[in-house]
């Protein structure tokens, strides 16, 4: 018989492929995808497809720490986190943990990967990127704090979100506050623009001349209304983020491959909130974490341009015979599909 994540399993790889990816992309959850079965005139127990999903990620979990060093291959990153609820073994009440996503940045193919904790200690992005050395854009939540007095990490600030709280302010400062996100638009239409095709070293060049002056005026103007506002006010708290950020701000100018935002870690959230939606909370921290996994697995696919289906139908088949020192060559980045005959079958080595 064929290799199979699951042993002594009836189901077909590629049904249990067709749940991941029904669940993790297309954000069903099982009990949706028990009417679609039935319309079929087929019965699957709801709890053998927990149970089938469970098993599969303890087969595969190897993958996690090889994704995690697959990150790290880049010295660029993007990180950002977003509650979701988990259920209390017991009582069935929830309480609030967390997803955290790393995004690997800079010039090669996109991968990430989500995290599960039960809460935002600062110790989850201190523990998960032990070892990495390199940029990390983040916002400005404390718990990054002790992350970024390691000096082998460097902080890079987020314009998306300095610019989100001048927007919040403007409803009771609206000249000033709209001056700043005007300021904050040139950066983006002027510069980011018509630099986003060129090759790193020319868009660092690009910006160290044109956006330079515009980052300057920015931070002019506002210590120009920090000397006219409170510190009660929205727009005091705009600026004081602004300003305390300044450094973190500006780092982007250092490496062409850098962002000006974070949002590469917000739109990579996108799809937890819509599994949230849907899915409502995870049953366990272990299905935190399986679920953490295959979500990284689904969206790796879908940056690389590649069919989550067709990965999962393919590595799930292969990865209990392959090497463990190879498992890096079945991430979606750098894997390739064995070659399969007229059945869509893959071959069977002869002895």
């Amino acid at each position: 018989m064929p290799d199979h994540p699951i042993a002594k399993c009836k189901a077909d790889v590629g049904l249990i492929a067709h749940l991941i990816v029904s669940k993790f992309a297309d954000h069903l959850p099982l009990y949706r995808q028990d009417g679609i079965f039935e319309r079929e005139g087929v019965t699957i127990p709801r709890a053998t497809q927990s149970s089938w999903l469970m098993q599969v990620y303890e087969s595969i979990n190897p993958l996690e720490e090889t994704l995690r060093r697959a990150i790290f291959e880049s010295d660029v990153l993007f990180t950002d986190d977003t509650p979701i609820p988990l259920q209390v073994k017991g009582n069935g009440k929830l309480k609030k943990a967390r997803l955290w996503v790393y995004v690997r940045g800079g010039t090669g193919p996109p991968l990430t990967a989500y995290d599960f904790s039960i809460d935002r200690s600062k110790k989850r992005p201190i523990d998960f990127l032990n070892g990495y050395r390199g940029y990390v854009h983040a916002d400005a939540y404390s718990g990054y704090d002790e992350l970024f007095k390691k000096e082998a990490i460097i902080e890079v600030g987020c314009w998306a979100h300095a610019r989100r709280k001048f927007d919040e302010a403007a409803s009771s400062r609206p000249k000033e506050a709209t001056d700043i996100l005007a300021r904050i638009a040139r950066l983006y239409h002027e510069v980011e623009t018509p630099c986003t095709d060129r090759m790193p070293e020319e868009r660092c060049r690009f910006r160290q001349e044109h956006a330079t002056p515009l980052l300057d005026g920015i931070f002019d103007k506002i210590e120009e209304f920090r000397r006219q506002t409170i510190p009660t006010e929205p727009l005091r708290k705009a600026i004081d983020y602004a300003l305390n950020q300044r450094k973190a701000l500006r780092r982007y100018l250092e490496d062409g491959r850098l962002r000006p935002d974070n949002n590469l870690a917000e739109n990579a959230m996108r799809p937890v909130a819509l599994g949230r939606k849907n899915w409502l909370f995870v049953g366990s921290e272990r299905g935190g974490r399986a679920a953490a996994l295959f979500m990284s697995l689904v969206k790796s696919c879908k940056d690389c341009e590649i069919n989550p289906w067709e990965y999962l139908d393919d590595m799930l088949r292969r990865i209990m015979s392959h090497p463990v020192t190879h498992l890096r060559e079945l991430l979606p980045d750098q894997w390739k599909p064995l070659p399969k005959d007229e059945r869509g079958l893959i071959p069977v080595a002869k002895a």
